[in-house]
């Protein structure tokens, strides 16, 4: 068992003083001063829409803001009704996995029959999330939903690409959004995520959200996605790290594929899970996209990253890769049984440890880039429904090829090319 999360004494008081709760809200922040006020107000709201007459609470983790985040996110509370814990951090992964600790260990004190978890970047929040998130666990008796948003065809690409199709095809369920940000989950599986030794390991580093949804689609757990409509976060200051970004999904996936591999490995195939409200906006305006930049990132690891492929990919793989760099970039497709079959190679040579694992890691890079100029070349004029139908697709050769994952796993010393 862990260690207990220790509150401030101010908290522990105020809790006492509340008494049990029936449903509460949580916000994770770390330097969200801009937006922070207005996801606390649509939660505050929300919940008295969404549960009149029922008491609720507000929950602010905050992973050392320096920004005025904790005394906006105070201001925009009534006098009282927030409780705010500091929560001490090195980094944006850790500073999330710590204040959802936080969170978590305060709706299981105060009692709550549901808690909701809200990203405090988001500028597209409304208080109807609150009822649609929380709505099914207090009515349909669901553990965990997760969100189901509207995003441009190639915003989350990384999901797309790789967390959807991985995740649906190792454990059977199809979540669209399993890492989406917001969710809400029962007491039930409060408690496994509580009760879980994960909180300073090695999953806080790289992005605890993967295994919260990991844990609830193997644990036996009630499922359902909500239909929150438009996403947008704030801009953020600065080039995104794409590298960085990806080393931390792809590690948390693979560290949770060695896990949890005696589950994995029994599942065939996937199922839906319910959507509900599924109503509102279903499409958003482009955003701006450079195919031509996400090539040459392609063509430029192809030339320079074969040494450190090669001990990963087999050789036909690095084969293909080579006639891909060879194409121009309106004839440039990425085989989706190639594409599926390199991710469930990088994690084979995760688990193997084949070279350093950050080394690793960033190496993924460039062939991401190179799945994401197929993409955009081949989904540019399409429509929703179509791009839809092409992620299904994908998904389905990541079941198909899975078998190829097991028995390189099973039996890691035969190379198959």
């Amino acid at each position: 068992m862990p260690e207990p999360v220790t509150l401030p004494e101010e908290t522990a008081q105020q809790i006492e003083r509340l008494g049990p709760v029936d449903f509460v809200v949580g916000v994770a922040s770390q330097n969200h001063a801009e937006t922070i006020g207005a996801v606390m107000q649509a939660a505050w709201t929300g919940l008295g829409r969404a549960f009149p007459g029922a008491r609720v609470a507000v929950l602010h983790a905050d992973g050392g803001s320096r920004d005025g985040t904790v005394e906006r996110a105070r201001a925009a509370m009534p006098e009282g009704s927030l409780l705010q814990v500091p929560v001490a951090a090195t980094s944006p992964p850790a500073a999330r996995a710590g204040a959802l600790r936080v969170i978590f260990t305060l709706a299981e004190r105060l009692a709550a029959r549901g808690c909701a978890v809200l990203e405090a970047e988001v500028t597209s929040v409304t208080p109807d999330w609150i009822r649609r998130l929380l709505g099914p666990v207090d009515v349909d008796g669901a553990d965990f939903v997760a969100p189901y948003y509207v995003r441009h065809r190639f915003d989350g690409a990384i999901t797309t690409s790789v967390v959807y199709p991985f995740i649906r095809a190792f454990y059977g369920k199809r979540v669209r959004y399993p890492v989406g940000g917001e969710f809400a989950c029962s007491p039930r599986l409060l408690q496994r995520y509580l009760a879980a030794d994960v909180w300073h390991s090695d999953l806080s580093r790289l992005g605890i959200d993967v295994w919260l949804t990991i844990q609830a689609l193997t644990g036996g757990f009630r499922l359902t996605q909500a239909f929150l409509g438009v996403k947008t976060h704030a801009p953020s200051d600065g080039d995104t790290d794409l590298s960085g970004t990806l080393a931390r999904v792809l590690g948390a996936l693979f560290l949770e594929a060695e896990r949890t591999v005696s589950v994995w490995q029994k599942v065939r195939g996937s199922e839906a899970v319910p959507v509900v409200g599924a109503d509102g906006p279903h499409s958003v305006e482009p955003g701006p996209v450079d195919q031509k930049r996400a090539l040459d990132s392609f063509r430029l690891g192809q030339r320079n990253l074969l040494e450190i492929w090669a001990p990963v990919l087999p050789p036909l793989a690095l084969l293909e890769l080579g006639k891909l760099a060879r194409l121009t970039d309106a004839a440039f497709r990425f085989p989706d049984a190639l594409w599926a079959r390199i991710v469930y190679d990088f994690a084979l040579a995760y688990r193997m440890r084949v070279m350093n694992r950050d080394h690793l890691l960033s190496a993924f890079t460039p062939l991401y880039a190179g799945w994401l100029g197929s993409f955009i070349g081949e989904m540019e004029a399409a429509t929703d429904l179509e791009v839809e139908a092409r992620i299904e697709q994908l998904c389905l050769r990541y079941e198909a090829e899975k078998p190829y994952l097991i028995s390189r796993w099973r039996w890691p010393d035969r190379f198959n090319p």
